[in-house]
């Protein structure tokens, strides 16, 4: 008998992946696995030159190389641009090392490979530009014609009166930071597979989180109606908001499949994985916060500048625009203001990294917290618990919330983790610090008037469910918590639902895999289509039990009166006669959600947020400089947990991700080449060095959640700069460069040296 113990028979219980068993045998499939009848293999020659002029394009050996079905140039897609300022193929100038200007597709990848080498590209190298500095400096080239000071996009967000504030605070602390390009590396590698030979019609096969974005995406730039093309999402092998839409060997592929009249697979090597995806430049920060003597906190602003590479994309716009009240979120501040700048470079083009820019935002706001607190002499966690949202506020950004659990989560993290016994007390080179974040659960950001999920539940004879979804799971587990949802909705197993996804021919209509949507936004969707099968089958067993249908009770797979529990029915049997009845009705529920809140120009309008706080405890060795993450104590507020089994992984994860950003993962660049494209010299953390995470989760019961949840899936990566602020505590002196190589460490014993003999 399930445990009722939260008055649910499915909702809170360890419930392993569903798909689990499919792919711990390697049954599920993924793209690179697609072999279509005829599939040729696609190969791009890239720019070997960060800035340069295309002096000529020879592609003569390529074609007459055997093997050989199509070659594209910008002559065979004229005018096709992929952004405001980028070609698809570069017709004249390139602008950085990678840009795509030609491409091969031959009968297996060799000749493929090799008709691409025969490919001779002529340029003249031009000056190019790599720093932020040095791209804003006066008289810098010109990387993109007409963009004065290669400024790309510039923007001001003020809320509140932020001089004022300012003016009023008994201490005010400004501090620069600087975080380093860094790359999400992905468990599957960018892979597509186009299929065009057939006329008018597009099928795509790739790993992503957003088929819609990409369908409309490829059907707008290639000119075709947007349900000639037809997206299969599979299996994907992690997102982390860079499969997002559409990317370049989307459009390439297609128009080889297109000229070749035969499928195309492009799979990138691994060189190429650091370039396609497009995740995160670098970012400098300047941080000012005003507080007064007693804690209570008064303005903070932050001014940003991002490199985004060769090419501006109008995303960074939306994401750094949308994500600035990520500074209002957590803490009571009189004002804010956000000043933004992104900065044209000769660097491969960026976009956002986990969690867009909330993760960066909040790392820095987080670590000038300590420094404040330091300052006035105050408990860095007292300094946040003091200034923390509750339950029921309405923020100087106008957003109002129904649920918040961020002071009990810091509660919760301080007791367990016995913050008041360490915090000042560790021996050197030992430290403990604090981060706490929130993020929002879906919002209108995406397509500006509507952030509509959908769903679709069939119901077989048998009573075993199909449940039809147009969201992507990436590996964190979200269709199994929608057949949770599904299943607790209709008072059946979980496991006897199957979801359906992945094919935009057969699902229903779903805005994108982003922004931590997924329970909150589709699981309401889900609950909804379950509901209208549901009241279709309470009208069919009303009948049979001759109780109302609003007196009917759907658990463990059986149908009973609320009143009269022994009087029940098999789900299945209720099922089947009405299938068999006059009627001949087949039980089919559709479902859809939309948040009410009003779409925002300069932010994103959510209905719920996620809450956490985390704790974590580090040692520093002093003449290595290599830092070791002991323990990690994590608490999220995520509404209510629908599957525990899956939290904790999703937990984590999140921490596994955060250390890595934050203490060893970085692209060294050098002049616009990044010398360590490979998972073997890009420094992930090691499964050894994963430190003890105790997990706990704060369930706020959010009032528009389905059963009361809300996101729990990138919330957690944005408190995990208590890893940062814990260094620096074990340091002794603020660390501002990120990651925090062993170098940087060293550096900042030299640093914390010198200041200390310059007082003596």
């Amino acid at each position: 008998m399930p445990d009722r113990s939260n008055g649910y028979s499915v909702i809170g219980k360890r419930q392993p992946k569903l798909d689990g068993p499919l792919k711990t045998t390697g049954r599920s499939q993924f793209t690179d696995d697609i072999a279509l009848p005829g599939m040729l293999y696609g190969k791009i020659v890239r720019s070997p030159v960060a800035r340069g002029r295309i002096i000529s394009i020879d592609t003569g050996k390529a074609e007459r190389l055997a093997g050989v079905k199509a070659v594209i140039t910008y002559q065979d897609c004229p005018g096709l641009m992929v952004g405001p300022d980028e070609q698809l193929l570069c017709r004249e100038f390139v602008n950085y090392i990678g840009a795509e200007v030609a491409a091969v597709a031959a009968v297996d990848e060799d000749t493929a490979a090799e008709a691409a080498e025969l490919i001779s590209v002529e340029y003249e190298k031009l000056e190019a530009v790599f720093s932020l500095e040095k791209a804003l400096a006066e008289g810098a080239p010109v990387i993109c014609e007409g963009r004065k000071n290669n400024c790309a996009d510039e923007f001001e967000i003020d809320v509140g009166d932020v001089d004022k504030a300012f003016s009023e605070a008994e201490h005010v602390r400004v501090d620069e930071y600087k975080l380093n390009h860094n790359h999400n590396c992905y468990a599957e590698h960018h892979v597509v597979v186009a299929d065009h030979s057939l006329p008018g019609k597009l099928s795509v096969w790739t790993p992503n989180q957003s088929p819609l974005f990409v369908q409309k995406g490829l059907a707008a730039l290639l000119g075709f109606s947007v349900s000639d093309v037809r997206i299969f999402n599979l299996n994907t092998g992690g997102s982390f908001s860079s499969r997002g839409g559409p990317r370049n060997h989307h459009y390439i592929a297609a128009l080889l499949s297109r000229k070749a009249m035969r499928p195309v697979k492009i799979f990138c090597a691994a060189d190429e994985e650091f370039l396609m995806p497009r995740d995160s430049g670098e970012h400098k920060y300047t941080v000012k916060i005003g507080v007064m003597k007693n804690g209570k906190l008064k303005a903070i602003e932050v001014v940003s500048l991002f490199d985004c590479g060769a090419h501006w994309n109008s995303i960074l716009t939306g994401v750094f625009r949308g994500f600035s009240n990520v500074l209002a979120m957590n803490y009571r501040y009189d004002a804010m203001r956000r000043l933004g700048k992104i900065v044209y470079t000769n660097n491969p083009p960026n976009i956002g990294h986990h969690g867009g820019e909330i993760r960066q935002l909040n790392l820095v706001a987080e670590a000038e917290l300590d420094l404040i607190a330091q300052d006035i002499g105050i408990d860095p966690l007292a300094l946040r618990y003091q200034n923390a949202w509750e339950q029921g506020d309405t923020t100087i950004a106008g957003v109002h919330y129904g649920s918040c659990g961020l002071k009990e989560c810091m509660e919760k993290a301080a007791k367990s983790s016995g913050w008041k016994k360490k915090q000042g007390k560790l021996p050197p080179y030992k430290g403990i610090g604090i981060g706490c974040g929130g993020i929002f659960s879906g919002g209108k950001s995406g397509m500006k008037d509507h952030d509509t999920g959908s769903a679709m539940v069939r119901i077989g004879e048998d009573g075993k469910i199909f449940l039809d979804i147009g969201f992507s799971d990436m590996g964190q587990g979200s269709h199994t918590t929608m057949a949770m949802i599904a299943a607790e909705t209709l008072g059946i197993a979980a496991g006897d639902v199957t979801v359906i996804a992945g094919d935009t021919n057969l699902v229903p209509y779903d805005v994108t895999g982003s922004s931590q949507r997924g329970t909150f936004v589709v699981g309401n969707a889900v609950k909804a289509a379950c509901l209208d099968a549901r009241n279709q089958l309470a009208e069919g067993a009303s009948k049979k039990l001759g109780v109302a249908a609003a007196q009917l009770v759907f658990r463990d797979r059986k149908v009973f009166p609320r009143k009269t529990p022994a009087k029940a029915i098999s789900f299945q049997s209720v099922v089947s006669s009405l299938l068999h009845s006059d009627e001949g009705r087949h039980v089919m529920g559709r479902g859809f959600y939309n948040s009410p809140t009003k779409s925002r120009e300069i932010w994103v309008s959510s209905l719920a947020f996620s809450f956490g706080a985390q704790i974590a405890e580090v040692e520093v060795n002093p003449e290595t400089g290599v830092v070791k993450l002991i323990r990690m104590t994590v608490a999220h507020d995520v509404g209510r947990v629908i599957n525990p089994l899956g939290m904790e992984g999703q937990l984590d994860s999140q921490v596994f991700g955060g250390m890595g950003q934050l203490l060893t993962e970085e692209c060294i660049m050098e002049k616009g080449l990044i010398l360590n494209p490979s998972p073997l010299d890009y420094k992930l953390p090691r499964p050894f060095e994963v430190p003890e995470v105790e997990r706990i989760f704060v369930e706020s019961n959010d009032p528009d959640g389905p059963f009361g949840a809300k996101e729990g899936g990138e919330g957690p990566i944005v408190c995990t700069v208590a890893i940062a602020n814990a260094v620096s505590n074990a340091v002794g002196y603020p660390i501002k460069e990120y990651p925090i190589t062993p170098e940087r460490v060293l550096h900042a014993l030299r640093e914390k040296e010198n200041k200390q003999e310059t007082k003596a």
